[in-house]
């Protein structure tokens, strides 16, 4: 009798021991799946990209996720959008794309949002003696090659074509452009000595590097930025989020620092 105590005690201390294991497992695999993060994808405009970008990591760390960015022209990313790339959230250079986007059932109805005002400006490289400040001086002789983003698909490519238009000088100057295919290109084209003046979103530039010459805001139209969840995406509370984050005190203290002001609706 006594050794079969002494069996059923072990057997009893074994099963306990399992059963003990079994039970951490479970609970360590359901911490992981909690604390798993949450992934947000976010179609952007070029201008956004050193404001979002800052703003990211700071939406990151407020909801302990992770976000991905496509920055590039409005208009690629809208037919990009309508021919179902998976994205979560869209941010516009202009408000008219997003309101295009909602009539055709690609976005969120309710989610849609203004959420900045974008400038734009003449600019040339510091180290570059050529000076060009004003709309008329783009018709120096020595201002071979002006680049801006192609006014086709960029809002800021057709924003930089109504103020040239505005000022009467759009016709001598479009055998001079060259174009980027968003507002970051047309940065690039300047900076590799493929344009000797660029048009540039305000956000987008660099006392370092660069002479930046605002343009009066009347010689185009506005513009202003909207941005709205994408339909069918897996985020959409998070995409919410993001938006209410960009309008809030903390994301328009990021996007003053770069130029954006906060619109009327």
């Amino acid at each position: 009798m006594m050794n079969l105590t002494k069996k059923n005690y072990l057997t009893a201390l074994i099963t306990i021991c399992l059963l003990s294991l079994l039970l951490v497992g479970c609970t360590s695999q359901k911490k992981v799946v909690s604390t798993e993060k949450k992934e947000l994808t976010v179609a952007a405009a070029s201008d956004l990209t050193k404001a979002f970008t800052e703003v990211g990591v700071a939406f990151e760390k407020a909801y302990n996720c992770t976000v991905t960015f496509s920055f590039g022209s409005t208009g690629t990313l809208s037919e990009q959008i309508a021919n179902g790339a998976p994205f979560d959230v869209f941010a516009a250079a202009n408000e008219s794309v997003i309101d295009d986007l909602d009539t055709k059932g690609f976005i969120v109805s309710e989610t849609k949002s203004l959420y900045a005002l974008g400038r734009i400006g003449i600019v040339t490289l510091k180290d570059n003696p050529l000076e060009v400040t004003t709309m008329e001086d783009l018709l120096k002789p020595n201002v071979k090659v002006i680049a801006m983003a192609n006014p086709e698909h960029a809002p800021y490519g057709l924003a930089a074509k109504q103020a040239m238009e505005s000022s009467g000088i759009w016709d001598e100057l479009e055998p001079k452009m060259v174009y980027g295919k968003n507002i970051s290109d047309t940065l690039a084209l300047l900076t590799t000595g493929n344009a000797d003046v660029a048009f540039i979103a305000l956000s987008l530039k660099d006392d370092k590097f660069l002479n930046f010459n605002l343009l009066d805001a009347d010689t185009h139209k506005p513009l202003k930025q909207a941005m709205a969840v994408v339909k069918g995406s897996k985020q959409e509370d998070l995409g919410q989020k993001f938006i209410e984050y960009i309008k809030s005190s903390d994301g328009q203290s990021i996007m003053n620092k770069y130029g954006f002001v906060y619109p009327e609706e």
